[in-house]
């Protein structure tokens, strides 16, 4: 079972995700020092961002087949962010329409899948900048930034709780509740994980 926690940067994902134990959790990657130059055209920009998504993935599902789940410190799966960042009008060089068909085709070829259970937390703004502020031990740059992609990361999820109803849930819950839940489950993944349909659906339900 793949769960992701998500939410903006000082919502609270890496406390959450650690409560169930070091190796059980995957922390979001970094890419410094493989990044592309901003320069580079689009297209190696999406191509780059879907293999390293791809590669998170692995990561997680090798995570599940050691501990039989995987808790994720954000969505690897990650091209919300591309969304995101472009409705609230800031630059990001992997482009929403030109990323789509390769995050398509990694689902197509088993390299990029969806969660088993997402995990969204809306949090206020203030409540926000007291826990950055108050949380030495992570640097959060473009904190402003994040803050505004919020209303957007709650309308990707909200378009994917519709595609995925059973799939979504707001808020994170106490974690041995989390961890009794996943003992009663069926070990198999969730059947629509490779579905390109689930992505196909979600796009389409995205806002205008």
């Amino acid at each position: 079972m793949i769960i992701v926690a998500e939410g903006i940067s000082a919502a609270g994902k890496t406390t959450f995700a650690r409560r169930f134990g070091d190796g059980r959790w995957l922390s979001e990657v970094e890419v410094k020092g493989r990044r592309l130059d901003s320069h580079a055209p689009l297209i190696d920009h999406a191509r780059f961002w879907s293999d390293h998504n791809a590669f998170c993935f692995q990561l997680a599902m090798e995570i599940e087949a050691k501990h039989g789940f995987a808790i994720c410190d954000t969505d690897p799966m990650k091209i919300h962010y591309s969304w995101c960042v472009e409705r609230a009008g800031f630059h990001w060089p992997d482009k929403f329409d030109i990323a789509v068909p390769f995050v398509r085709e990694a689902i197509e070829k088993r390299r990029l899948c969806f969660a088993d259970l997402y995990l969204v937390k809306q949090i206020a703004p203030e409540a926000a900048r007291a826990q950055k502020e108050g949380d030495a031990t992570q640097r959060r740059g473009n904190f402003d930034q994040h803050l505004a992609l919020q209303p957007h990361l709650m309308d990707w999820f909200s378009a994917l709780s519709e595609t995925l109803p059973d799939q979504v849930r707001w808020g994170f819950p106490e974690p041995l509740a989390l961890l009794a839940e996943i003992k009663d489950k069926a070990p198999e993944a969730s059947p629509r994980r490779f579905d390109v349909s689930v992505f196909d659906e979600l796009v389409r339900r995205l806002p205008d």
